[in-house]
């Protein structure tokens, strides 16, 4: 018997019977468009609560139905034994699949109590417990790990449930909302040691069941990160400044201690040997903050590649710093529009001389490559914005050859609940389908392909419109890249060509239906390192890489 039980679950909790075109929503991620990667939180609640002596399991239930087709839902959780079943609503592109494990929970086990968590359980806590009488409780906020004892005590020990911070629940007919912690109090408690997933799988001799993403087998990767909260207003972001503080009960950004950033990455590179990502803008972060954790990364031996986000673009002295301190690494920075006054109407305030610029000073300080997000479905953005942003890939493709590596991808499926695109669309150019939760669990339920499923459109491009020109997007993309011989790896334009032959006049239903996997980039273009490093080759590496093989020809093609 389990104290908790973490379940994650696909996008669309019956996709292998569905007859749906997918699309272009995933090519930009690691996960597939089944949304198969947990969130970061299933890590560090672990960490939270083994090692004060809690029974705790993660169970991706999204990546067992990827890797195995015959992989029965029902019967796996019919056998799991727990007090408390705790199920990811992070992203709201998970909303199908959340609700649909948690009746099957409910089905087999209704003694057990349902948890929901996560940014869009808070956002919509109230219509959950109000409407949906098979989940018991959702805990709200950014950061909840040091609710999860003061729930599983209470529960257990059927105490009264009142004293558990941030807790949503029902006493009787009545809705309880309890005392809100403010976020800001408690950064600190969060930890992600790798130990504990690695813990977890040796002593269920099963890799599946826990691993991130179903691609993380052949290209494992770690994650840590410095802040909670956000600095700024991007139009579409549910993790904005604006959506944080009206939405999520934070006020001001919160910055972890860099001791426990570093234990994350010594994490990392002991238990995993495999690249990490840092989350939040290092140099936004303060000189102080920015000087002590690149320093420290240095003097703990810590060697393992590491790529770093940046939010707006920085001046050289970072490159610099960064360059005499870590000994591979490789940038991220997403502009979304070439159209600086696009991108401005975004929420992004920069030029593209400080964006060239950025460019430049990472290729000069040792970067091993950059990566350059651009977004279809922007406030102000037309169809001649976006064929303007592939000329501007063009040109940067000739100055960087393939060492730089550029992306456009749909906002899809939805625009985020709390960001301002949503909350005030009228002033952003929005039209938002769909304002409940259940109004979007059922577009992902009726819809027939990915640009029926959107929640927006704008006054510059419709549903079909985003759907047709993301494709048509690709394709150009992808014959530039051949043209030039910049491709790293063997782009699909053949497959783009079928979807885009078989689009019909309202851009719903094209084919070949039921594809799961990228269509516009091929996943190795986001590998942003294959070096990757074992340091210590425990009994979980070995039954880990033994299984690889076997998995992998499991996996759906």
């Amino acid at each position: 018997m389990y104290d908790l039980i973490l379940l994650h679950a696909p996008s669309i909790y019956d996709f292998r019977k569905r007859n749906r075109f997918y699309g272009p929503v995933s090519d930009v991620i690691p996960s597939t468009p089944i949304f198969e990667m947990y969130p970061i939180g299933f890590l560090s609640i672990l960490n939270e609560l083994i090692p004060k002596g809690y029974k705790v399991k993660i169970e991706n239930i999204a990546v067992e139905m990827l890797m195995d087709e015959n992989f029965d839902v029902e019967k796996r959780i019919k056998k799991l034994e727990s007090e408390i079943v705790a199920i990811d609503l992070h992203w709201l592109p998970h909303v199908h699949g959340a609700l649909n494990l948690a009746k099957i929970v409910k089905k087999y086990h209704p003694d057990t109590a349902v948890l929901l968590g996560g940014i869009s359980s808070s956002y919509y806590h109230n219509e959950i417990i109000k409407n949906l009488d098979f989940i018991d409780y959702v805990l709200i906020g950014d950061t909840t790990e040091p609710f999860f004892p003061e729930l599983i005590d209470a529960h257990e020990n059927k105490n009264d449930l009142s004293a558990v911070h941030n807790l949503v629940w029902r006493d009787g007919s009545k809705i309880k909302i309890n005392k809100i912690e403010p976020p800001e109090n408690y950064i600190d408690s969060v930890h992600l040691n790798y130990k504990y997933m690695i813990k977890q799988c040796i002593r269920n001799l099963d890799v599946k069941s826990a691993i991130p993403y179903s691609d993380w087998i052949v290209s494992p990767s770690g994650m840590t990160f410095i802040q909670k909260g956000c600095h700024h207003n991007c139009v579409i972001c549910g993790g904005s400044k604006f959506a944080y503080e009206n939405s999520y009960f934070r006020k001001v950004v919160s910055y972890r201690s860099i001791d426990n950033v570093i234990d994350d990455l010594i994490s990392i590179q002991e238990n995993l040997g495999a690249p990490a990502f840092v989350i939040g803008d290092v140099h936004e972060a303060g000189q102080k903050y920015e000087e002590e954790l690149l320093r420290k990364i240095k003097e703990n031996g810590i060697d393992i590649p590491i790529m770093f986000e940046i939010f707006n673009p920085a001046p050289e002295s970072f490159y610099e710093n960064i360059e005499k301190n870590v000994s591979e690494f490789t940038f991220e920075i997403s502009p979304e529009s070439s159209n600086e006054m696009v991108r401005a109407g975004g929420g992004r305030y920069y030029n593209n001389f400080a964006l060239e610029k950025t460019i430049e000073y990472a290729k000069k300080h040792s970067a091993r490559k950059m990566d350059v997000f651009f977004s279809i479905g922007l406030t102000k953005q037309t169809r001649d914005d976006v064929y303007n942003d592939i000329k501007y890939m063009d040109r940067m493709y000739d100055l960087y050859r393939n060492w730089i590596h550029l992306f456009t991808s749909p906002i899809a499926p939805f625009v985020d609940p709390g960001s301002l695109a949503f909350e005030q669309n009228e002033k952003y150019g929005y039209r938002i389908f769909a304002r409940t939760l259940m109004d979007h669990y059922n577009l992902l339920d009726k819809s027939r392909s990915w640009t029926d499923s959107l929640n927006y459109e704008t006054q510059w491009l419709s549903k079909q419109d985003i759907g047709s020109l993301s494709l048509e997007a690709g394709y150009m993309i992808a014959k530039m890249k051949k043209e030039k011989g910049l491709s790293s790896s063997e782009i699909n334009i053949e497959l783009i060509e079928q979807f885009l032959n078989n689009v019909s006049h309202d851009g719903a239903n094209p084919l070949p239906r039921n594809y799961i996997g990228p269509i516009i980039y091929d996943k190795d273009e986001l590998v942003w390192s294959k070096k990757i490093k074992i340091k210590n080759l425990n009994c979980f590496m070995v039954n880990f890489y033994r299984e690889m093989l076997k998995m992998k020809e499991k996996a759906f093609k």
